[in-house]
């Protein structure tokens, strides 16, 4: 089980706890590492960060030498491992054209059957014997028949997977030109969509805001700097009065009517 590390050097990237391992099985004195880790300006970076700046000691470096360093030899060691088997895994692909090692043995072992099986049968001149050293050749025979029968279906299934795999790939690859393309599309028609959107929104600095804001999140950018700023509140209209005072409602002149009845028959008469 992996033990986390807390102390200064269990804190450095991975870089430096490997070239730090390396050199403590180098062989490399525990002063100069202690001098070459504290002259790197990122182990600097580090140590100032989480260690108020306090340098790298001796101590520090025996203590890890008592825990961090034996567990970074056992993943070393099980890394150099997997490194060599495959290594030696792609050396026997090779060798073998890229087939299976056990088809190549099969071939082989298919091969010295036959001989011996051709061996036997001319040996042997009593029929009856004869007989049942053939059924037994038969069913060998027949047992290797179904063994290659069974191969060609795997290799024909790995084949049609493999073209499948392919297909998908193509597929995918298809849709991210496409939706990279509808992409650059909408950004050249972004402006004249803006436009639009702002004056659906009422216009004016408001709608144009709200506008970019859209903008923003349909392609996926920052949106801080222009939530921060505040948003200022357009002037509305004054709401229509419901019950309206009597002196808003609209007054006839007085003065059409200054002349009495007299004035209105006169208008009378001018209507007739």
């Amino acid at each position: 089980m992996s033990t986390t590390h807390v102390g200064k050097i269990g804190r450095l990237s991975k870089y430096y706890r490997d070239e730090l391992g390396r050199r403590i099985e180098d062989g490399e004195p525990g002063k100069e590492l202690v001098k070459w880790l504290n002259g790197e300006a990122q182990v600097q970076a580090v140590l100032k960060a989480q260690f108020g700046g306090r340098p790298i000691t001796e101590q520090n470096l025996s203590e890890w030498k008592q825990s961090g360093h034996p567990e970074w030899l056992r993943r070393e060691e099980a890394r150099l491992f997997v490194s060599k088997l495959t290594e030696q895994s792609d050396d026997l692909e090779e060798a073998t054209d890229h087939h299976e090692i056990s088809d190549r043995f099969a071939s082989v072992l298919a091969a010295e059957l036959a001989r011996l099986a051709m061996a036997l049968l001319e040996e042997e001149t009593d029929p009856e014997k004869r007989w049942q050293r053939l059924c037994g050749v038969h069913r060998e025979l027949s047992q290797l028949r179904r063994d290659d029968h069974g191969a060609v279906r795997i290799a024909l299934n790995r084949a049609r997977w493999i073209r499948e795999v392919a297909r998908e790939k193509d597929a995918e690859h298809e849709r991210l030109e496409k939706a990279n393309k509808d992409r650059l599309i909408d950004l050249c028609f972004a402006p004249l969509h803006n436009q639009n959107m702002a004056g659906l929104f009422g216009g004016g600095e408001s709608g144009k805001r709200m506008a970019e804001l859209l903008h923003r999140i349909k392609f996926d950018l920052p949106l801080e700097d222009l939530l921060a700023k505040p948003l200022s509140e357009k002037p509305c209209p004054s709401p229509v009065q419901e019950h309206p005072a009597e002196s808003d409602l609209i007054q006839p002149d007085p003065s059409e009517f200054a002349g009495g009845p007299s004035s209105l028959n006169h208008s009378h008469a001018e209507l007739r």
